[in-house]
């Protein structure tokens, strides 16, 4: 073989049939990505779930910690009655 075919084969842009030798060019295709792809879609809707959660513990949080009505004055109350007696 000359010295041009064996830089085509190094390159990949040809090929040796495995049953007959002779030489075949490589066609390329392209494959074409799906709209949708089960992986990405997944980590995605993943992350949505772990943002939606994280924001409702937050707002959950706040709405919650103004109806405990934590006093620290009720200890101080208390020990002076009891003082007081």
């Amino acid at each position: 073989m000359d010295q041009d075919t064996l830089d085509k084969i190094a390159s990949g842009e040809y090929s040796i049939s495995p049953r007959s030798g002779r030489l075949r060019k490589r066609v390329k295709v392209k494959k074409r990505k799906p709209f949708f792809q089960r992986g990405s879609t997944k980590k995605k809707l993943t992350t949505i779930v772990w943002v939606l959660l994280l924001i409702g513990f937050i707002i959950s949080v706040v709405l919650v910690l103004p109806e405990i009505n934590i006093d620290s004055g009720k200890k101080k109350d208390n020990m002076e009655k009891v003082i007081g007696r």
